[in-house]
């Protein structure tokens, strides 16, 4: 698996936070019922505060390495990275003012008000995956993101997004999305994720034509047209959604990892130009005819599971594969796999075979 499916996937990346405070949020505690304007305030009266800031004010003073308010707040103040992810945290009023912060990391928490946010214009990486959070109109004025992680939350609307210019790393998946246009105008992008939403229009999606990396798996998606100016796209998933034409793919002649299991595919001769495929899924759809994949020569894995494919014969001049998926097919000769020499996974569990013998050496390359 590349670079960009460990991106998509796993999410490496690291995040910064901080706020600016907001209204209608004042210490419930606090005799003169005034926020604190600065870290120092909130840490002098952290025995007057609600336990979800004394919860954070507490974290930053660990984090600090001290119990002095001051000292804490200069030691804070100073840094460009802030990494709070898995912290439990759900107030970040504490954070705000911060304006050094670069790198904030804020993901797995229970975060729902991102306000304080508003005033982190220097922010370049951004981490809120699995939180809570709907409103997303605090990021509008962090024009020096490159990096944004929001996946896992219950976001729908992305209009506050368009100004984000400088993006380059987005991840949405897992939210309430139907609407991409916001999104037409990130034309830095080069990894995007927005698998399982509610996507059925990929329409805004063709202007991004510095897409490396692009998600879209488990949403209601059948048209790819769209898709057919990106380029220089290297990876693309698209499983699990209503695709029958893949026509529009015809022109990525860059993909190096292209995965549409669980769709409507019968007729793969769009893919036959795409030479730099070396990961190909295909499983779960109504194929027959591999005639199309015969001029794939750099094809390291293939995944053909749960198809009606009856001849293996066109990928015999495959013989850079490594990994061939035909479990649950009609193959009944593999041996014609036999010119195959760097295989070493095949799976022909479920299929009728004349013969249970593998065709390649070790016999333990087969799985039956």
């Amino acid at each position: 698996m590349n670079q960009w499916m460990r991106w998509l996937g796993v999410l490496p990346l690291a995040g910064i936070m901080a706020g600016m405070l907001g209204a209608g949020s004042a210490i419930a505690q606090t005799p003169a019922a005034v926020q604190p304007r600065s870290f120092g305030e909130w840490c002098r009266q952290r025995q007057t505060l609600d336990k979800e800031a004394q919860l954070t004010v507490d974290l930053l003073l660990g984090i600090a390495g001290t119990s002095d308010c001051q000292q804490a707040n200069q030691e804070l103040a100073t840094m460009t990275s802030l990494m709070l992810a898995n912290s439990n945290i759900s107030d970040l009023r504490p954070l705000a003012g911060w304006q050094n912060l670069q790198v904030l990391l804020l993901n797995n928490n229970r975060i729902r008000d991102i306000t304080p946010l508003a005033s982190l214009t220097n922010l370049t990486t951004l981490t809120l995956d699995t939180n809570q959070i709907a409103d997303i109109n605090p990021l509008a004025a962090l024009t020096k993101l490159q990096t944004l992680t929001l996946d896992t939350n219950q976001i729908a609307d992305l209009r506050p997004l368009q100004l984000l210019q400088k993006l380059t790393n987005l991840l949405l998946y897992s939210n309430k999305i139907s609407d991409l246009s916001p999104l037409a105008a990130l034309t830095n992008l080069q990894a995007l994720a927005l698998h399982q939403n509610q996507i059925s229009d990929v329409s805004s999606l063709a202007t991004l034509k510095n897409l490396q990396a692009l998600s879209l798996y488990d949403n209601n998606i059948s048209d790819l047209s769209p898709l057919a100016s990106l380029t220089n796209l290297k990876t693309l998933t698209l499983f699990e959604n209503q695709i029958s034409d893949v026509s529009p793919l015809a022109a990525l002649t860059n993909l190096e990892t292209l995965t549409l299991f669980e769709n409507k595919i019968a007729d793969l001769s769009p893919l036959s130009q795409l030479s730099n495929l070396n990961e190909l899924n295909l499983g779960n759809n109504p194929i027959a005819n591999l005639k199309p994949l015969s001029s794939l020569k750099n094809l390291q894995k293939l995944a053909l599971f749960n198809t009606p494919v009856t001849d293996v014969s066109p990928l015999q001049t495959s013989t850079r594969l490594t990994n061939l998926d035909l479990y649950n097919t009609r193959v009944e000769d593999v041996t014609v796999l036999k010119s195959l020499p760097n295989l070493r996974e095949l799976d022909l569990r479920k299929t009728p075979l004349k013969q249970k013998k593998c065709p390649v050496q070790p016999a333990s390359v087969c799985r039956f």
